[in-house]
């Protein structure tokens, strides 16, 4: 009788001992939203190109002049868009800031919608805490041949 109760005894004491060992289970932080990522973080222009089929893709973005390329842009959380000019202004008149027009981003946050005089429609390739890449196809009226924009933004 004592052997089974130490049987008894040790068998409890082993599914007690490793019931405490189990790891305990952590929830994860929520995936941020695209929203909440860009929202009220400026964003600089790293790269800028244009593609056209057929022919080799064009950096537009080592065309830009120097003080455009450390402007920054702002998305605020009520729909609008701050365009700000960076250290170095091209015109010393420049404003500092001024209205950008209007942003959403729209089919879970696959697609951003700017909208300043012209209403543009970007895919979204990647949006990430510090990264925003995409681009825009659209069809040249004069010579009816479509070309590909496609930019990268960096969070300032």
């Amino acid at each position: 009788m004592k052997t089974l109760k130490f049987i008894a005894i040790g068998i409890a004491a082993s599914s007690l001992m490793f019931s405490a060992c189990k790891k305990e289970e952590t929830k994860s932080d929520p995936k941020p939203t695209g929203s909440s990522i860009i929202v009220g973080k400026d964003w600089r222009l790293i790269g800028l190109t244009i593609s056209i089929p057929g022919q080799p893709a064009t950096d537009l973005y080592a065309q830009m002049d120097a003080c455009d390329k450390d402007d920054l842009i702002e998305y605020l959380a009520n729909g609008s868009v701050t365009d700000k000019a960076g250290a170095t202004k091209c015109d010393p008149a420049e404003p500092d800031s001024q209205n950008g027009g209007t942003w959403a981003l729209l089919n879970n946050d696959t697609q951003l919608r700017l909208i300043n005089g012209d209403t543009s429609l970007y895919n979204i390739q990647e949006l990430s805490a510090n990264t925003m890449r995409g681009s825009i196809t659209e069809l040249d009226p004069v010579s009816g041949v479509n070309y590909t924009t496609s930019f990268t933004f960096t969070k300032n």
